[in-house]
């Protein structure tokens, strides 16, 4: 949690930084500042209210990871694991007959890894 506030509050800085620097640097385009400085207020406030509520919310719902977790883990990445495979399998055996573009195979990968995943952690979730 504090590495990715650092990463947001780095951000909006530069970004502040970079607006302030562009908007007195070249005055002519001043939308572009405009709108890179409001962006960085916007990463800045929403970065701090983050951080506020979870800081908050932190005590009262603390769950500890325990060894349930770790099986429901072990579980789902090792049933994801399978059927990823057979999935790449059966990609590499269709593509000997059919033309398969790299951008839709890789696509129809991350998709089924994200899904899988998804689904059988719900699952063990559920049943363990």
């Amino acid at each position: 949690m504090k590495r990715n506030l650092f990463q947001r509050l780095l951000t909006s800085f530069l970004a502040i930084i970079l607006g302030v620097i562009s908007l007195l640097m070249n005055p002519t385009e001043k939308m572009a500042a405009i709108y890179l400085f409001v962006v960085g207020i916007i990463i800045l406030i929403v970065s701090i209210t983050i951080y506020l509520r979870k800081s908050e919310n932190k005590d009262d719902l603390s769950k500890e990871y325990d060894e349930r977790d770790a099986l429901i883990e072990g579980q789902a990445s090792n049933i994801t694991m399978q059927c990823i495979t057979s999935l790449i399998i059966v990609l590499l055996f269709l593509s000997n007959f059919i033309v398969l573009s790299v951008k839709a195979v890789l696509l129809l990968l991350i998709l089924a890894l994200f899904i899988l995943n998804t689904v059988t952690k719900f699952y063990y979730e559920r049943v363990l």
